[in-house]
């Protein structure tokens, strides 16, 4: 006789089952039956920035000194946030870009958010391999897979040594793969030395030589794609020649949004995307992109890709955090926030679950959009 099993139980095991048996959004499906609680759900936050940690360090006083364990993953837990693709290095912020060398920033930036998930007595920690991943919605404590935002750092000024031979060129990818992290978004808006981004022109160039053998050796190793600001062509050029999915964390849609530079996915990335198994994750965007934007977008992906290649990034700066650099009760002047940059991260996920489930997503459907189909894909990428 098969046990009965609850609520939670059956909401997890949903949002993990493979996308091929869930195509669409279900016009049927009664809003008023479905949890809006993200307790429910394994949620994956496809991409938060670095703003409010290095915000709160570079105001050098004692009590901001843990951002992370102080602040940062209490809100996360109490949001029901199970998992958070956190950048842990790249190609755009000053802390690690062009005031400083890359890899220096990027190691910076590791260190910063490895100690600081140390001072967090095991609420958080890092997934590195397929049984790190979560089955059921984490309890009182969150995981990150850390990913880099953009691959300057991994390339060298002068190559390897000449007598050396030419695999030698990926050493710094291999170090960091070792340092624990997962993810490898190739190229921020500007150009490095595995592609272009989408700052020199939407359409750019293919991957370099060295683009490429990146996404060979990542796929060896077991990491995380990542296409998000690189150019169409070279979108293109990855979902040619990758063996793994790939993802695009935080970009909305051509048709929905526009941005400077032209960030947003074309519809032919979308389906190069979605081609390899991948997932397409939307954003919210304070006075661009609405959560109800952001559903527009879901819908049409729903339509045409299908439900299983759909995530979410984040759903904007709540009330500890309510601007990217500002620090309440110490930024100057103070400020007065309203909407969702005045609500906690609980009230963004509960309202945004109530408008898919308003628009006729299933329960199933929409563990599969909160983070199923992150997991899906980690299952498929990432080392035993």
């Amino acid at each position: 006789m098969t046990e009965p099993i609850d609520r939670r139980t059956f909401l997890s095991n949903s949002s993990v089952l493979l996308g091929g048996a869930v195509l669409a959004a279900s016009s049927s499906a009664s809003s008023a039956a479905i949890s809006t609680d993200p307790h429910d759900y394994i949620v994956t936050e496809g991409h938060r920035d670095i703003w409010e940690l290095t915000a709160r360090l570079k105001l050098r006083v004692e009590s901001q000194n843990s951002p992370l364990a102080d602040f940062l993953v209490p809100r996360l837990i109490e949001g029901g946030v199970s998992v958070c693709i956190m950048p842990s290095g790249g190609d755009s912020l000053p802390e690690r870009s062009y005031l400083q060398p890359t890899l220096e920033g990027d190691l910076r930036t590791l260190d910063m958010l490895l100690v600081g998930i140390g001072r967090t007595n095991g609420k958080a920690s890092i997934i590195k391999t397929k049984s790190d991943i979560p089955t059921t919605p984490n309890k009182e404590r969150v995981q990150f897979i850390l990913d880099l935002e953009g691959g300057e750092g991994l390339g060298t000024i002068c190559g390897p040594e000449p007598e050396f031979l030419a695999g030698y060129q990926l050493a710094l990818l291999r170090q960091f793969f070792r340092l624990g992290v997962r993810g490898v978004q190739l190229t921020h808006n500007g150009r490095n030395q595995l592609g272009d981004g989408v700052a020199g022109g939407t359409m750019g160039g293919r991957l370099s030589p060295f683009g490429v053998e990146v996404i060979k050796e990542m796929n060896r190793l077991g990491m995380m794609i990542g296409v998000s600001h690189l150019s169409v062509n070279g979108v293109l050029h990855v979902a040619e020649i990758t063996k793994h999915p790939i993802v695009s964390t935080h970009q909305n849609l051509a048709q929905y949004a526009s941005s400077q530079p032209p960030v947003e996915l074309v519809r032919e990335e979308v389906k190069a995307i979605a081609s390899t198994g991948g997932v397409v994750g939307m954003r919210y965007d304070v006075g661009e992109v609405s959560y109800a934007l952001m559903a527009d977008e879901i819908e049409f992906l729903a339509k045409n890709i299908g439900v299983e290649h759909i995530g979410v990034a984040w759903l904007g700066h709540d009330v500890g955090n309510p601007d990217p650099y500002y620090v309440p009760g110490y930024t100057k002047p103070q400020r007065a926030f309203t909407g969702h940059e005045a609500e906690t991260m609980r009230q963004h996920w509960t309202s945004f679950i109530g408008i898919l489930a308003q628009r006729g997503f299933t329960d199933q459907q929409i563990g599969l959009i909160l983070g199923g189909n992150y997991l899906r894909i980690w299952r498929e990428v990432l080392p035993d």
